[in-house]
């Protein structure tokens, strides 16, 4: 993909996840403001190591890694159900972390 054309989608969707948390937040202004390049960086990573993501989800799975797999999906959520009850900014934040982190780690396993 051209990154152009990347980092204009990217821009995009970090623009309607703050948006979206713009609509619906009463308070945590700051956290709301991160969201944009946040957001921004996931979807551009994403984007740069697709057939990377993509065959990871549909490789061989092991009891071990369907195993983490369900306790780090399950710590996700409860954390991430915990910040959206706290704020919808923070949740959001918290949900583009956990991405964030994910995106790392596959886009370093992709340049080994």
């Amino acid at each position: 993909m051209r990154p152009a054309l990347r980092y204009t989608i990217s821009l995009t969707v970090g623009l309607v996840v703050t948006v979206l948390a713009a609509e619906f937040a009463t308070s945590d202004y700051l956290i709301m403001f991160s969201l944009l390049p946040l957001y921004g960086a996931v979807t551009s990573m994403l984007l740069a190591h697709k057939q990377q993501w993509l065959s990871l989800s549909r490789g061989e799975s092991t009891r071990s890694t369907r195993k983490r797999g369900a306790i780090i999906g399950g710590l996700g959520a409860f954390t991430g159900c915990l910040l959206l009850q706290a704020s919808i900014p923070a949740g959001f934040a918290g949900y583009g972390l956990m991405l964030l982190g994910m995106a790392g780690a596959i886009g370093d396993m992709a340049e080994s």
